[in-house]
């Protein structure tokens, strides 16, 4: 793991400057070749990996800095440089020279993406002429910027905008962005230039050209070696070019309007960067931490270039001048911290060839680690140094020195036919491929479950915090309340109070209780309930006219002889079954009408708890209150609030006492 390199560089004082501080002293001072202080902000010493002063030149930076980026990206690491300070520090100047006229390659302002590519492509010849043919490389760019927190294609002829994506094999990319073969300096130039003309740019108070967006400009590396087993080296290296935007004070920069807008979304995305940076230390010093990568275009696409699988350069570009020593002072602690971060940079690479040059190479791997260890100290190690394979010049064909002493050769017959070898080789490369993409899936599981987790936890110490924050309001307002002066405590402000509380209270009083009506709703809710229940046992009885009917007819059928009809005649009583029928009409209209009681109960208990809440608020406010406007004010809100003309009549009553009390 390597930390990410922080250079410093102190631009010269402007006139303006001059003018306002009245004095050429810097509010920066060397200590020694790598070590700042800041003596008007009291601050401690900053060490960094580099330290520019106003008379370094853009080719001393580009020694210290992009060079040394190049040569990481040619080797396949990705390589990302930042930019960053304050608005008018010297951050567009650092990264792409002299913003009056573009710079051509014999100008000694331009800056470092012009001499990047200089010397990146001059790299790249040099790589092609020393391997006579054997490597070939290709690079593609593409620049973005992030204005508003929406990514903008500056490549696209209509500067579309663009999603931000992630895939567990990509990683996270730019969804249709505009990629341009490059093939030299020229060419790399011009597409950037013909970028940076769409920029966002504006002027301000600081800053006459001051960048308004993040600019991130893209270079993808590729390279292809042909190796002498006759295995094919692929290597892919990313290299960022990052422009940020510049912190501001509204105070210093006098925006207003869409310029305000544009500095209120910058100072956000800077303040999740700096977020993202704090957490990554934390984590770099041994305390887990959730990373909210997320919660910014910038820092989400840039995941990579903090704490991830890069070599990262910061440039903190800072003003000497003394009126901007805050926000010197902020630059260098950012820059301070971010020093401390660890990145887990890898060589990008993969290997490409048949199946008998895999093995070939595998076997050659084995032979070394076998040549490292004691001889016989391990049975495998014996059994990796005998084993040999000799690769003919067949490429189907891939012959073993053991099939020979009786051991097991490839194949049956020590030779691989032409489908065992396709077999074998689509075999391998599905393992390899469900190998890696096991562990990916494992490692962002891991990932997602460490998230959880900590933003669980992260939402826990926030209400603690929160419960905290409240109970020291508490303490202060009470405080505050006791230390009051006596000229907004009075005592006929007290009296007034006391009296309108004791009217509160006995205008409460003459209201219904709650629980009372509550108690009832549950009676009447009681008895609706018994009523459908007897109501549900009338609907169960059998009809009356079919036993009748069943009765006669067993009494007829099972006399002898005798005609119990005649003898004991049956007569149908209708006034039964129509007082019965009263009785159901009865009872299905009392349970209409408790149901329509309950309904205005449950109306009254809701509208009586509303009038409650509303009077406590309208107590507690007043309690607090110490001018007559604020008294006024609290009861006619509290009075728009309360439900029922008596309530109302009460506090119209509380605001004529209080009225004549003052």
């Amino acid at each position: 793991m390597d930390n990410i390199q922080v250079f410093m560089r102190i631009r010269p004082l402007s006139e303006d400057e001059y003018k306002r501080d009245r004095t050429s002293e810097s509010a920066v001072r060397m200590l020694t070749d790598s070590t700042v202080s800041i003596p008007s902000q009291r601050t401690e010493n900053f060490t960094f990996d580099f330290v520019g002063t106003e008379d370094c030149a853009q080719e001393e930076v580009f020694e210290a800095v992009g060079k040394r980026a190049v040569e990481q990206c040619m080797q396949g690491y990705n390589g990302t440089i930042f930019a960053y300070g304050q608005t008018g520090s010297g951050k567009t100047f650092t990264m792409q020279g002299a913003r009056d006229e573009f710079t051509g390659p014999d100008d000694e302002l331009r800056g470092l993406i012009p001499r990047c590519f200089e010397h990146l492509f001059a790299r790249i010849a040099e790589e092609e002429a020393r391997c006579n043919g054997r490597v070939k490389y290709l690079c593609k760019a593409s620049y973005i910027e992030i204005y508003n927190e929406t990514i903008y294609d500056l490549l696209d002829p209509l500067i579309r905008t663009c999603a931000l994506r992630e895939d567990i094999k990509k990683g996270i990319f730019i969804d249709n962005v505009t990629e341009e073969t490059v093939q030299d300096p020229n060419e790399a130039y011009s597409v950037f230039v013909r970028g940076t003309t769409s920029r966002h740019v504006s002027a301000t108070s600081m800053n006459r050209e001051s960048s308004r967006s993040h600019s991130v400009l893209m270079l993808i590396i590729q390279s292809l070696t042909q190796m002498d087993t006759g295995l094919t080296e692929i290597r892919e290296s990313k290299f960022n070019l990052v422009d940020l935007a510049g912190s501001e004070r509204q105070k210093l920069a006098n925006t207003s309007g869409m310029r305000l807008k544009e500095a209120a979304n910058i100072n956000k995305s800077l303040s999740t960067l700096g977020n993202v940076i704090n957490s990554l230390v934390d984590i770099s010093n041994g305390r887990p931490r959730h990373v909210n990568y997320r919660d910014s275009k910038l820092t989400f696409l840039l995941r990579d270039s903090l704490g991830g699988n890069s070599v990262t350069f910061i440039i903190a570009n800072v003003s000497p001048a003394m009126c901007n020593d805050a926000e010197t002072a902020s630059t260098l602690r950012f820059a301070q911290r971010a020093k401390m971060i660890r990145n887990k940079a890898i060589v990008n690479q993969d290997m490409q060839g048949n199946v008998p040059q895999l093995q070939a190479e595998i076997q050659r791997l084995k032979l070394q680690i076998a040549q490292m260890r004691p001889t016989g100290s391990n049975g495998m190690d014996s059994s990796l140094a005998s084993s040999e394979f000799t690769v003919s010049p067949y490429p189907e064909t891939v012959v073993s020195s053991d099939s020979g002493a009786g051991g097991i050769g490839i194949g049956s017959a020590g030779f691989v036919s032409k489908e065992n070898n396709s077999a074998m080789r689509s075999i391998l490369l599905l393992n390899m491929r469900k190998q890696r993409e096991t562990e990916r899936q494992k490692a962002r599981y891991a990932e997602i479950i460490f998230e959880l987790k900590d933003s669980l936890e992260r939402h826990r110490r926030h209400l603690r915090q929160q419960k905290l924050v409240l109970k020291l309001a508490k303490a202060e307002s009470e405080a505050l309340r006791r230390n009051a002066p006596i000229a907004y405590v009075t005592s006929a402000e007290n009296n007034a109070l006391r009296e309108e509380i004791t009217t509160l209270q006995s205008a409460l009083s003459a209201q219904p209780d709650s629980s009372e009506l509550i108690i009832e709703n549950l009676r009447l809710q009681d008895d609706l309930e018994a009523m459908a229940a007897k109501m549900s046992a009338i609907r169960d009885l059998p009809d009356l006219t079919e036993a009748k009917e069943a009765l006669e007819s067993l009494l007829f059928s099972k006399a002898s002889g005798i005609d119990l009809k005649a003898a004991f005649p049956i007569i149908p009583d209708d006034a039964v079954y129509v007082g019965l029928e009263a009785k159901v009409k009865q009872a299905q209209h009392d349970i209409n009408d408790l149901e329509l009681q309950r309904d205005k109960l449950e109306f009254q208990i809701n509208s009586i708890e509303e009038d409650w809440q509303s009077v406590n608020e309208g107590t507690h406010k007043l309690s607090t209150a110490t001018t007559d406007d604020q008294v006024d004010t609290i009861i006619e809100k509290t009075m728009d609030c309360i439900v029922g003309d008596q309530a109302r009549d009460t506090w119209s009553a509380i605001s004529s006492l209080f009225t004549r009390t003052f």
